[in-house]
C-alpha cells in the first residue's frame, strides 16, 4: 500500500474527529476542493479555511447523521480514488 492510499484511507476509516484531523494534516494551505454539480454545496473552495467553512462545517451543522462510507479504494501510482456512498436524512 502506497503512502497516498494510506493518507486517503485515514480520512474515511476513523471517527469523524480522526478523519477531520487527518484531512487537515494532508491539505496544503492553498488546496482547492471541488464539490460536484448537483451536490448541495457544489462549487470550488480555495484554501483550507474556505473548504472547512463551505463544506465540512455545513455538513456538520446542516445535516443530522451525515455519513460517508467508502467501499472501494483504488491506487494507481500516486493517484488514489475512493468509491462509496454519502447519506444523511
Amino acid at each position: 500500500m502506497g503512502r497516498n492510499l494510506e493518507i486517503v484511507r485515514a480520512t474515511y476509516e476513523g471517527s469523524s474527529e480522526e478523519n477531520g484531523k487527518n484531512l487537515l494534516a494532508a491539505l496544503a494551505p492553498d488546496a482547492e476542493w471541488t464539490e460536484a454539480a448537483g451536490f448541495p454545496y457544489a462549487g470550488t473552495y480555495k484554501g483550507v479555511d474556505n473548504i472547512l467553512a463551505g463544506v465540512f462545517h455545513r455538513l456538520a451543522t446542516e445535516w443530522t447523521g451525515y455519513n460517508a462510507k467508502v467501499h472501494t479504494f483504488l491506487e494507481d501510482g500516486d493517484r488514489v480514488a475512493a468509491f462509496g456512498v454519502y447519506s444523511g436524512p
